[in-house]
């Protein structure tokens, strides 16, 4: 009875989206004969819509249950009913791209419970015998954690249950286990032996394995391929990482259930939708200044889609834990918490003492030392004259710990401050992408800077801190929350460009960029670049006056100056102070005497170090599988034969920039850019805007890590600094081009960016998020989804 309402289903979704398909282009072509002749046929595909999408609605609620075909009511529902909604809006303007909308719904929904869900069928080709074990019947009701009230059997710890099915006879296509989870466990491990008609003595060992992991039906099934009919079957199950599970009873030959991805149907109706309107659409062939509304409404979604992304990872890896509970923290870490305490306490160093034994030992900063004399000490804390330190910036405790504190008498979590800091960040990002075409590009066509936005979005390497809440993270969100804004600021004030200056907006940005240095002290390269930039504009500051009079320029030459150093001289000099007090020198931030990895104090260069982070950020190119993660990169230590740290164990690595944003590969047209612009200064100039903050900088920020060491969060400092510049090159010479052919390429090139970012991109983020390998067994559902959008066939 389900298939035969699966195949109604099926047949009658088809034909409704059709038909609206078919309505959506003759009103766009003015057919009205076609109109009158389908007119009745098409009042029946409104109600059979209407219908279909009720249908999806109760699937999706849980209202109706359709066994082995869930899922797929709600798909072929949704896409009917979505392509009437859209065929009936599309009465009035006559949109062109709905047509395309309609024809990808149709594409991905029959994609998705076809091809994509091929195991769900394949018990219909062929004459199966179809068995079912209650857990008593496997267990032959002698084995001792077998309970007959529940009629499960229990398997704990490192046990193997192994049950043996002689004098089958028949063809095996599948293995179902039928289990439950312990709320401890969320995976199990399954392994099939058999003998068929071409191996009747040995058993074939290891035939087939299988995850079952928690909330996943799918994965509770193990296909077989074997050479014949099976006449002995034997299946080991066991509980993941040493957990518990129930075992309620083992099927042969069970249809399988679908499983369907919505993240693989977003991107093919998104491939589909925005390949359109790239490559055909006059709306997004427009200039964004012709434009604004369109790429402002655009703008504004790919942000909310992005902060909602980010807060539904967020709360996700809280589990169970409320919003209530967490706010409401007793305890915090060397930010959140000692350091709250030690400003509370008027004082600059931690209130914690470092043990007489520490005092009195003669390598401190030597690691392995420390650890063989046992002696206890506070780990990545800074130690320096008999007292213990923080060298993380101030500004996250100064703005939101210490007042919060204050205020509720508790510590800030960590995974809120790092979601506050992205969520302010993202929308910053945004603000100064937008700003920057403006200013700059004024003439970028709507779909390439829309293509521009979701790249610069997906590869920001704010996602990194996103996906691992903790204490690290704290100062990389805090530092991308306070650029972001600064470098916006900077640009609506128009200190790059060539009108006046804003005297309130240098200021601000001023301001921010001087506390992105108290967040972070790696931005502090920034800062000074900044600096730079604001007295490149003094000559524009002068201006003329309201009344249009020429003011005074020594006036105004100064009050913008004011505006644009005194900022950040007063913060600089907070911080200078800040390191004085604590080390006796303003220049001394004090990592060198923190007790972590490696002794800084005697640590010496070797440039090769330096290549190893710059080949990993930059050049690392992605590698793809079939098993989780599916898109991954190896860590390469390029033969350094040295001490070089890389935290694999707690942030995965991550593929090189110029392979998650493939619009990097511009910078090797900068040359060609530069021949374009016409005199010397002006080359040099815009050399300098882009070459500093986009290139020097970050390069010198990767090859600065060899001390402390390869961390993925650590992209978020210069990921989205250095595609700036890429787009740059590229809206620049894309205004140049006269080629209608040549256009064309660019905008298909952007259109590939934006879905290898997504793809290749968002899933190496996603997996650092939701870990499932050597070093963190937390969420074998979320790489089961993952590895199912790609191995499909499984």
């Amino acid at each position: 009875m389900e298939t035969f309402l699966f195949i109604l289903m099926f047949a009658v979704s088809v034909a409704v989206t059709a038909v609206f398909l078919h309505e959506t282009r003759s009103d766009i072509t003015g057919n009205e004969h076609a109109d009158k002749r389908l007119a009745a046929i098409r009042r029946v595909s409104l109600c059979a819509a209407i219908f279909l999408a009720f249908t999806a609605a109760a699937e999706l609620f849980g209202i109706i249950n359709m066994g082995a075909y869930s899922g797929a009511f709600a798909v072929l529902g949704a896409a009917a009913g979505i392509s009437a909604l859209v065929c009936t809006m599309n009465k009035k303007r006559k949109y062109h791209t709905a047509v395309w909308v309609i024809r990808s719904l149709l594409i991905a929904a029959v994609l998705e419970v076809t091809v994509f869900n091929a195991p769900t069928y394949r018990l219909w080709f062929g004459n199966y015998s179809s068995v079912y074990f209650s857990a008593e019947e496997c267990s032959d009701g002698n084995d001792f954690n077998y309970d007959p009230e529940t009629g499960r059997l229990a398997v704990r710890g490192d046990r193997t249950s192994v049950f043996t099915f002689d004098d089958l006879g028949f063809e095996v296509a599948d293995v179902f286990v039928d289990l439950d989870f312990d709320t401890r466990t969320k995976a199990a491990e399954v392994s099939v032996d058999a003998m068929d008609e071409t191996r009747a003595v040995d058993y074939r060992p290891d035939i087939a394995e299988g995850r079952p992991v928690v909330k996943r039906p799918h994965s509770q099934y193990v296909q077989l391929h074997l050479s014949g009919d099976v006449s002995k079957m034997r299946v080991s199950v066991s509980p993941f990482n040493s957990g518990a599970i129930y075992i309620k009873g083992i099927g042969i030959n069970k249809q399988i259930p679908m499983h369907i991805s919505w993240a693989r149907l977003f991107l093919i109706i998104f491939g589909i939708v925005f390949w359109q309107l790239m490559m055909n659409s006059r709306n997004m062939q427009q200039s964004i200044a012709k434009n604004k509304r369109v790429f402002r409404t655009a703008a504004v979604l790919i942000t909310d889609i992005a902060c909602l992304a980010a807060v539904v990872i967020t709360f996700v890896k809280m589990d169970n834990y409320s919003i209530t509970d967490i706010m409401k923290c007793s305890m915090g870490n060397q930010m959140t918490q000692e350091l709250v305490e030690a400003f509370e306490n008027g004082s600059t160093s931690l209130l914690e003492k470092p043990s007489e034994e520490l005092n009195s030992f003669d390598t401190p900063y030597t690691g392995d030392a420390r650890d063989k004399s046992g002696l206890e000490y506070q780990w990545d804390h800074v130690y320096f004259n008999g007292e213990y330190y923080s060298y993380y910036g101030i500004a996250p405790v100064v703005l939101l710990f210490l007042p919060y504190h204050k205020l509720t008498g508790y510590y800030f979590p960590d995974s809120m401050a790092v979601l506050l800091f992205a969520l302010i960040g993202i929308i910053g990002l945004t603000k100064l992408y937008r700003e920057f075409l403006k200013k700059l590009f004024p003439k970028t066509p709507t779909g390439i800077a829309i293509a521009g936005l979701i790249i610069i979005q997906v590869v920001s390497g704010i996602w990194f801190s996103i996906g691992r809440p903790e204490f690290y993270e704290i100062a990389m969100s805090a530092g991308f929350a306070t650029l972001t804004w600064a470098v916006y600021f900077m640009l609506s004030a128009d200190i790059i460009g060539t009108e006046k200056p804003s005297l309130t907006r240098t200021a601000v940005s001023s301001l921010l960029f001087a506390v992105a240095v108290l967040c972070r002290p790696t931005l502090v390269l920034y800062c000074i670049t900044a600096g730079a930039f604001m007295l490149l504009a003094l000559p524009r500051a002068a201006g003329t006056g309201k009344k249009g009079r020429k003011e005074q320029e020594g006036s105004r030459k100064f009050r913008y100056l004011l505006c644009a150093l005194l900022p950040m001289v007063c913060i600089g000099a907070v911080q200078m102070w800040y390191n004085y007090d604590r080390f006796g020198s303003p220049f001394e931030f004090g990592i060198q005497y923190s007790l972590t990895i490696n002794d800084f104090t005697r640590t010496q260069f070797h440039s090769r170090l330096s290549l190893v982070p710059i080949y990993n950020y930059m050049f690392n190119p992605p590698v793809f599988s079939m098993t989780y993660p599916n898109i991954s990169t190896e860590f390469q230590y390029l033969n350094a034969g040295g001490f070089f740290y890389a935290d694999l164990p707690s942030t995965r690595n991550t593929s090189g920039l110029f392979f998650l944003a493939l619009p990097m590969f511009a910078y090797l047209l900068s040359l060609k850019a530069l021949k374009q612009l016409r005199g010397r200064k002006k080359k040099l100039l815009m050399a300098f805007y882009i070459g500093v903050p986009c290139l020097l900088i970050p390069f010198g920020i990767i090859a600065s890590v060899w001390e402390s060491g390869y961390a993925v969060r650590y992209m978020v400092d210069f990921a989205w600094q250095s595609l700036l510049g890429a787009f740059a090159i590229i809206f620049f010479l894309f205004e140049r081009l006269t080629d209608r052919t040549k256009k064309k390429l660019v905008y298909g090139f952007m259109w590939f960016a934006t879905m290898w970012a997504l793809i290749v991109g968002g899933v190496q983020a996603f997996n650092q998020a939701f870990r499932f390998d050597e070093f963190d067994l937390s969420y074998p559902e979320m790489a089961f989804d993952v590895q199912r959008i790609f191995a499909f066939w499984n």
